[in-house]
């Protein structure tokens, strides 16, 4: 009986002290781009939703009690970082929430601390467009966003495994079409940029796929990505110009303008548009960092006229840089038979002349 009440009592308390495991509470905070390539920023909503009372700072300053696990877009703290050293909206004015931002990066750096925290893929865009979009970026927006993290809150961060949102979302084409001409502006450009501009440029580029956007912060993505992607491609470009031509054979100056804090060796391509000018052979050019650089064309003229020389840049790899640019040819030049017959007619009258003075000494002398 004695071994019965102990087994009983052992099982009893065993029971007692048997705690169900507590669940993990997973905190997300992300939320869409508010700012430019540039840096401005196009609305001040952050300085609203990062005070106490806001859906962001609510995350940070009333988080569910018990054991949590932070998931952390890095983009939104990267913005709050430039908040909170003060910065500028669009239309020139200063920003009004450079106090609030300080206090939710020190409650954030706080209330994480000790706690699991990831990294979103930078930017937390849609898994399922980038997935079928730019498949081979896919693990840089994983490792940027573990890397921008953890700078901001100084100490090491990972990524999470995978991206959120992998299902399919309806997405305009616009949007797909601002993204993959600023990613193909990136693969021809980005040797000759900056490092860190090429990144940020290209965190840009997945700004549109974030899945909280409204229309309106849509389109101004958009507009703003079509604008850095157009600034982009214009970094090497062909200053424009026109030129009268009075001799046979001339080297016509262009202008080539390099934007890039790199040097950037080109292939110049010239085709004269009808057939009264010819144009000589073009070496290759290295343009320096952020220069202008006279280039001399040689041409031969045919024929006095008008004509025209289109010019284009490519890469050493053949891409096209910058748009094609045709130069007006004024052809003001006596060709050489033209030359031969005025100079002969020239001669014959000279010879004349002298026939006649010749004869005018023999008369008088007569």
């Amino acid at each position: 009986m004695k071994r019965i009440l102990i087994f009983t009592f052992v099982i009893i308390f065993s029971a007692l002290n048997l705690q169900p495991a507590t669940a993990s509470t997973q905190i997300i905070i992300t939320e869409h781009s508010h700012r430019q390539l540039d840096g401005k920023f196009f609305d001040d909503d952050l300085a609203t939703l990062l005070t106490y009372g806001g859906r962001l700072g609510q995350l940070v300053f009333n988080p569910a009690r018990g054991i949590r696990v932070w998931e952390v877009d890095a983009q939104l703290v990267d913005e709050v970082s430039a908040m909170s050293q003060g910065y500028k909206l669009i239309d020139g004015k200063d920003g009004t929430g450079k106090r609030v931002a300080q206090i939710w990066l020190s409650q954030l750096r706080a209330i994480t601390y000790g706690d699991t925290t990831l990294a979103l893929p930078y930017g937390n865009p849609s898994g399922y467009w980038i997935h079928r979009l730019a498949p081979k970026s896919a693990q840089f927006f994983l490792d940027a966003g573990a890397g921008h993290l953890g700078a901001v809150l100084g100490r090491q961060i990972q990524s999470v495994s995978e991206y959120q949102n992998l299902k399919y979302s309806r997405l305009d084409s616009l949007s797909v079409q601002a993204f993959l001409s600023l990613d193909g502006a990136l693969k021809i450009s980005g040797n000759f940029m900056d490092p860190q501009v090429l990144a940020d440029t290209k965190f840009k580029s997945v700004t549109v796929f974030h899945p909280d956007l409204d229309k309106k912060t849509r389109n101004l993505l958009i507009t703003d990505i079509f604008q850095s992607t157009n600034t982009l491609t214009h970094s090497v470009r062909l200053a424009p110009g026109r030129f009268t031509i009075t001799s046979q054979k001339q080297n016509l100056p262009i202008t080539i303008v390099n934007d890039f804090p790199k040097k950037v060796k080109i292939k110049i391509l010239v085709s004269a548009m009808n057939g009264k000018v010819v144009v000589g052979d073009i070496a290759d050019e290295t343009l320096a960092p952020n220069s202008k650089t006279q280039v001399l064309i040689p041409v031969q003229v045919l024929t006095s006229g008008a004509s025209q020389l289109m010019v284009n840049l490519h890469s050493t790899t053949g891409e096209a840089l910058g748009d094609a640019v045709i130069y007006q040819l004024s052809l003001r030049v006596i060709s050489p038979v033209a030359t031969w017959l005025t100079t002969a007619a020239a001669v014959v009258l000279f010879l004349s002349a002298i026939i006649q003075s010749s004869r005018r000494i023999r008369r008088r002398r007569k």
